[in-house]
C-alpha cells in the first residue's frame, strides 16, 4: 500500500517507520512553506493562545512569554512544543481536531482575561472569534505560503491542514478508489468544499491516534 501524507520527511519520521515495519510506501511532502512577520507582545496580553506547533516556533524565535502572562495552546501536540521550551501549558485543549469545542472550554477558562493569538496569516480564527474584540488582540506572526507540486498517486492520502488541502489540488487530483483521512473538522471541511469525503476525521490531532486506526 502506498501513502501520501502532507508533512515533511523530517515531521514524518514516526509514520514512516510505522510503514517501514508494513513494508508499506510512504510520500511525505509538505505543499505549503511559512516565513516569519515581524510583530510585538501587547502590553495588555494576559493570556498568550497558541493554535499550532508553528505558532509556538515562531513566536519564540522574536519573543518571550511576559512574566505574568498564563500560556495556553489548541491541543496536547502543541503543548508537547511548549513543555520543549520549559514552558507549561495553563490550558491544553482537549480534542485540537474540533476547534470549536476546543474554543468553548477556552472561553470558560480565559474569563474575562486579554487574550493574545499569534497566528498565520491563513489562520480562520475559529477559536479567537468565540471571544469579544475587547478581549482579545489577534497578530500573524508568520506567512503561510503554498508551495503546489506534483504527487504520485496513492492508495491513501492524509491531509493535515487545509492550507495543504488548498496546495495539493493545485496540480493534483484525488483517484475515486484512494482513502482519505482528514487532520480535524477544518480540513474535512476543505476537503468536503471539493467533494471530497475522507472515511476518518482525527479528533485529537495526535500521531498516536493515526497510527491507532492505520493498525486497525
Amino acid at each position: 500500500m502506498k501513502l501520501f501524507i502532507s508533512k515533511s520527511p523530517e515531521d514524518s519520521l514516526w509514520l514512516q517507520s510505522f510503514c517501514d515495519e508494513r513494508k508499506w510506501t510512504l510520500e511525505s511532502k509538505s505543499l505549503i512553506d511559512f516565513s516569519v512577520i515581524p510583530f510585538e507582545v501587547p502590553k495588555a496580553a494576559e493570556i498568550i493562545f497558541f493554535s499550532s506547533k508553528n505558532g509556538v516556533r515562531y513566536f519564540l524565535e522574536q519573543a518571550e512569554i511576559p512574566a505574568n502572562a498564563q500560556t495556553a495552546c489548541v491541543g496536547k501536540e502543541t503543548a508537547r512544543v511548549l513543555r520543549k521550551s520549559n514552558i507549561e501549558p495553563d490550558f491544553i485543549g482537549e480534542n485540537s481536531g474540533d476547534p470549536v469545542s476546543v474554543g468553548k472550554d477556552f472561553v470558560k477558562f480565559s474569563g474575562e482575561k486579554h487574550v493574545f493569538f499569534p497566528t498565520s496569516n491563513a489562520s480562520l480564527h475559529t477559536i479567537a472569534n468565540l471571544l469579544p474584540d475587547s478581549q482579545k488582540t489577534i497578530a500573524s506572526i508568520y506567512e503561510t505560503k503554498l508551495e503546489a507540486q506534483k504527487i504520485a498517486p496513492a492508495d491513501l492520502y492524509i491531509f493535515s491542514s487545509p492550507s495543504n488541502v488548498e496546495g495539493f489540488f493545485k496540480e493534483n487530483t484525488i483517484p475515486e478508489d484512494a482513502r482519505i483521512i482528514a487532520w480535524g473538522l477544518v480540513t474535512e471541511k476543505a476537503l468536503m468544499d471539493r467533494d471530497f469525503f475522507p472515511e476518518y476525521v482525527l479528533e485529537t490531532g495526535q500521531k498516536e491516534e493515526l497510527v491507532e486506526y492505520l493498525s486497525n
